[in-house]
């Protein structure tokens, strides 16, 4: 059944329209959490600056603790080799969107004792801080960053962001003091000043002064660019470019050495390389703003403890471990390599391996699969089996070589420059032998490379994909390379893994309101069983009991009263007054006669006090938001949609028969090579992967698109050519009803383009064309292609 637009809501903390399930004002828990922290903090500014725009959904990850691990060696290294009182150091900060994330985070260091000024970057996503030698917890500073939705990292040596647009940022600036003063030289010649006058010559030579200067600070960047395409043997867009560039100048130092005035085009060199080098910062200032909501953090598997011997203790690498080595993995750690367990038991989630959510036991003596995440409360011990070289693992986090290329792109291309070069040399020519005119000729010869020059394409073009990139940000989906607009065009069957992607990453509460009616006493206990549990039940509880109750009403006694594991059953405490506290399975720790009846299809924990029921609490595996109308809408498109899960069948199929989707379409227990293998043998070039696990892996470098929704644990983000954030799939169609957009309206504006190439070439094929004149229609066309790449896309 189809949803309709109005039934959904804006959420009150991110802005992102979503379909409440009953009295929801937030899309997601995060969201709740983050909202509650601001107005207890007296933040409620926050929501004033950030106005009317969306920023992507807080999600799961504010519940997850900080890694801060590195800050105390930098901050301890910082403050040992300062000198004076005031330290300096700069951090990376992650999911800064608006003006109020920038003022956000200032307002939280200033709250900090020692704190002396902060400087935050948010285009590349730097911060610097400035504070007082052991005033300044740094640490907890970055916990209070964590809940709030922001990340503290390191600051990477070479920053994306300074190494693309901040670069091609100062190109533009000098190049724009060098275009005005290219016209302010050449303008009094086209209003009239004679050639005779005595500041003509003076205008003229810092006119090619400047022209030259432009070419330098910006036209070597084109040419650059196509040098090195040319050398992989590759065409790029940048060839054409940086043809024209050079005939106009080349050309107009001819007609300055020799006086005629008629191939003098510096004014256009400079306007040229300016609105060029906009276009292309344009782009690069979209993607790179897209990529900051990433989280850099390598996700993979980080540092074991080895055991026994005289290593015993030591922290060495995931890619140090050695077969017949024995280690320990700590809680939420990732067994890197295949172990046999030397534990009795451990509580293991297979979630990377085969999707499956739910944790399973393992007992002594049996074979821990890499991959495999320690979801119990304390550290395995592991004997491994194989290295880390031989690992499953490490073969899944091996991310070859994209080597697509625009095919298509290239032919254009390829014909665009050899019709252009063709016309040039034909027209040059013919005025060269047939009318005797060499200066004419040269003229022809130049203007044509000069006016054919893909000027309008060049600032229209990034124009367009911004206005894409502008709609779908607002639905929560973000481009990570232009390259995805034509590799949309290839796709034909959409595939999607389950757990994760077409589910929430964690069940859903289904009767939140129990929490808030339980007493104190009984809140306290449910939050201390489940403030560091990584069950995916107890990870649910936990995000719903921080939503719905301050955080000021809660206790953190752990050190105080330890949480012991029974595995396969649940947790259990006993607080101050001798009470036992349990959190488990129904019939676990029950005292009563008669236990109350369990939900036999959804699943359930008990919390229980002294043996005797508190509260029972009820979970389901939804389906993302607008998925039936996301698979409805692919189906009618024409596209074939196919589940390949790891999860076991009887849950791949109820969630096929939800979303109305055959079982002749549903894979399920796929290993990572069997989604790979279906993908390269029934959708080979034409496949579109929405998966989020190391499962997926594989599957993502066969498919020719590749996008992943952004989870607490996903390697499949710096792979993808797309993320999206929050609960629904609403994004994804849209994304082909943008791409659809995009095509007609590029179509458009290539078809005047070569309109305007077929006037302005036959003027220059003439011997009409005159510096003036192209100074008029360039901008002219640009002008006409920017309103029509606003009307098909900016509305």
């Amino acid at each position: 059944m189809a949803t309709k637009t109005e039934d959904r809501i804006a959420c009150e903390h991110c802005g992102t329209l979503f379909l409440p399930k009953g009295d929801d004002i937030f899309c997601c828990q995060g969201c709740a959490y983050v909202s509650q922290l601001l107005h207890d903090g007296g933040f409620d500014r926050f929501y004033e600056l950030k106005g009317e725009k969306a920023v992507p959904p807080v999600g799961s990850r504010v519940f997850q603790d900080a890694d801060t691990t590195w800050l105390v060696e930098t901050v301890k290294h910082a403050e040992a080799s300062s000198k004076t009182e005031i330290i300096k150091a700069s951090f990376g900060v992650q999911g800064i969107s608006c003006v109020g994330c920038v003022w956000l985070i200032e307002a939280i260091f200033n709250n900090h004792p020692g704190s002396v000024s902060i400087h935050i970057d948010p285009r590349c996503g730097g911060i610097r801080l400035t504070w007082l030698k052991n005033g300044f917890n740094a640490v907890t500073f970055s916990n209070e960053l964590q809940k709030l939705g922001y990340r503290l990292q390191p600051k990477e040596e070479k920053n994306e962001a300074e190494g693309a647009s901040k670069r091609l940022s100062h190109r533009i600036g000098l190049c724009g003091f060098f275009l005005l003063n290219t016209m302010l030289f050449t303008l009094p010649g086209y209003l009239g000043m004679a050639g005779d006058f005595f500041l003509a010559p003076l205008f003229q030579i810092l006119g090619a002064f400047f022209a030259t200067l432009s070419m330098i600070a910006g036209g070597s960047y084109f040419f650059a660019r196509a040098w090195t395409a040319l050398r992989h043997k590759v065409l790029h867009i940048d060839f054409p470019i940086a043809l024209g560039l050079g005939a106009a100048y080349v050309g107009s130092l001819i007609g300055w050495l020799t006086g005629h005035t008629s191939l003098i085009y510096f004014d256009f060199v400079a306007t040229f390389v300016f609105l060029m080098l906009l276009g292309r910062w344009l782009q690069e200032y979209a993607i790179e703003k897209n990529r900051s909501h990433l989280d850099r953090r390598n996700p993979g598997p980080r540092q074991v403890t080895l055991l026994g011997g005289s290593d015993d203790g030591r922290e060495i690498s995931a890619e140090s471990i050695c077969e017949a080595q024995s280690y320990s993995v700590s809680p939420g750690e990732i067994n890197p390599v295949s172990a046999r367990l030397l534990d009795h038991e451990a509580s293991l989630s297979l979630e990377w391996i085969n999707g499956e959510a739910e944790p399973v036991t393992s007992k002594k003596g049996k074979i821990v699969p890499a991959g495999a995440i320690n979801v119990g409360l304390n550290s395995t011990a592991l004997k491994a089996e194989e290295s880390w070289n031989e690992s499953l693992l490490a073969k899944l986090l091996q991310r070859p070589a994209d080597n697509f290329s625009n095919q298509r792109l290239q032919k254009i291309l390829g014909t665009y420059i050899a019709v252009v070069l063709t016309l040039a040399t034909i027209g040059g020519a013919a005025w060269w032998l047939l009318a005797d005119k060499p200066i004419v000729a040269i003229q022809v010869f130049v203007s044509v490379l000069i006016v054919s020059c893909p000027c309008a394409l060049g600032v229209a073009l990034p124009m367009a994909d911004e206005f894409c990139n502008s709609a779908l940000r607002r639905a929560g989906l973000f481009i990570k390379s232009n390259d995805i607009w034509e590799r949309l065009r290839h796709v034909s069957t959409i595939v999607f893994d389950k757990t994760g992607t077409l589910t929430l990453e964690i069940p859903r509460l289904t009767n939140p309101k129990i929490i808030e009616s339980l007493p104190v006493d009984s809140i306290n206990a449910l939050y201390k069983l489940v403030q560091r549990n990584l069950h995916p039940l107890a990870r649910s509880l936990r995000e719903t009991i921080l939503s719905r109750i301050p955080s000021r009403c809660l206790q953190d006694e752990e050190t105080r009263f330890p949480i012991h594991e029974q595995i396969g059953q649940g947790v259990y405490f006993t607080d101050e007054a001798g009470n036992q506290w349990t959190l488990g399975k129904p019939e676990w720790m029950a005292k009563e006669a008669n236990t109350r009846p369990c939900d036999t299809k959804n699943p359930t924990t008990v919390l229980r006090q002294n043996g005797i029921h508190i509260a029972q609490f009820f979970f389901n595996e939804d389906v993302r938001d607008d998925a039936v109308d996301a698979i409805d809408a692919f189906k009618e498109n024409n596209f074939d949609v196919t589940i390949l899960s790891g999860d076991a069948t009887e849950h791949v199929s109820r969630v096929a028969s939800a979303l109305n989707i055959d079982s002749a379409h549903t894979r399920s227990r796929c290993t990572p090579n069997d989604k790979a293998e279906w993908i390269h043998r029934n959708a080979p070039d034409a496949a579109l992967m929405i998966g989020d696990g190391a499962n997926d892996s594989l599957a993502f470098d066969t498919a020719i698109c590749r996008g992943t929704p952004v989870i607490d644990r996903s390697i499949l983000e710096a792979s993808s050519d797309f993320f999206f954030f929050g609960r629904s799939l609403r994004c994804l169609p849209l994304l082909f009803n943008v791409a659809k957009a995009r095509r007609r309206t590029v179509a458009l504006i290539f078809a005047l383009a070569v309109a305007y190439n077929i006037g302005a070439v036959s003027l220059c094929l003439a011997g009409a064309m005159h510096p003036l004149l192209a100074a008029i229609l360039m901008p002219l066309s640009s002008i006409v292609t920017l309103l029509v790449a606003w009307l098909g896309l900016g509305k």
